[in-house]
């Protein structure tokens, strides 16, 4: 398919508007070049999908030197994000850590969209699927609606255990992120501290595409890259 009258223009912020693909060929000025391509069917695919990629992504079709062909086609993206704030150093037992799980979206880290009928929201689960609320070891914190932190209190027996972050769109769970300790000092755990993320992909277990709360059949992501129409 011929796509020279595709145009890929990616918005922030008022100040952020950049042209990523003129003409159906990615723009080399693109600070995110390298992560672009253009698809046979001249959709826009993004790898290595990043938090500073979630904004706005408008598809522009212009007849040959002419006007616009057509109105414009916009994917809203965000990505689902977590975040570390306790040292690695200091994950010991009886040491409290804290985790951030945020939604980062074209208002901005941890800001939910304006203007969208569904209820967007975020949660912290346990092993076993249930919420987490607050006790004598584990306290959340809701910023908001897109941004959650729960602080941990690690005992010599979370050594492996696995806390989860469930992004939820009317009730229903859409994605989610799962990290696991290893906590020195118990019987099975490595030398040394360390923070692994085990969903299943590198780009899944950190994207979501909100393109379905505005379009009615949202791209999917997969292990390697993220497809936006």
């Amino acid at each position: 398919q011929n796509c020279s009258s595709t145009h890929w223009i990616y918005y922030r912020t008022r100040s952020e508007t950049n042209e990523e693909v003129g003409h159906g060929k990615i723009k080399t000025n693109s600070k995110r070049a390298d992560r672009l391509k253009v698809g046979s069917d001249c959709s826009l695919n993004v790898s290595d999908v990043r938090g500073e990629d979630a904004g706005i992504y408008t598809c522009r079709q212009f007849l040959s030197n002419g006007p616009q062909h057509g109105g414009d086609a916009s994917v809203h993206l965000s990505v689902l994000n977590n975040s570390l704030s306790t040292p690695v150093t200091d994950i010991k037992p009886d040491r409290p850590v804290t985790l951030r799980c945020f939604l980062y979206t074209s208002d901005g880290p941890g800001k939910c969209r304006q203007g969208i009928t569904e209820h967007v929201s975020l949660l912290w689960v346990d092993e076993a699927g249930n919420k987490l609320k607050k006790d004598s070891r584990h306290q959340v914190t809701q910023t908001s609606d897109c941004d959650i932190t729960l602080n941990v209190t690690l005992q010599k027996e979370d050594n492996n255990r696995k806390w989860t972050c469930q992004l939820i769109i009317d009730e229903k769970k859409e994605i989610s992120i799962d990290l696991n300790f290893m906590v020195p000092g118990s019987t099975a755990s490595t030398p040394g501290p360390s923070l692994s993320d085990t969903s299943p992909s590198s780009t899944a277990r950190r994207l979501y595409d909100l393109e379905s709360l505005y379009q009615p059949h949202p791209p999917r992501a997969d292990q390697h890259q993220q497809r936006t129409r």
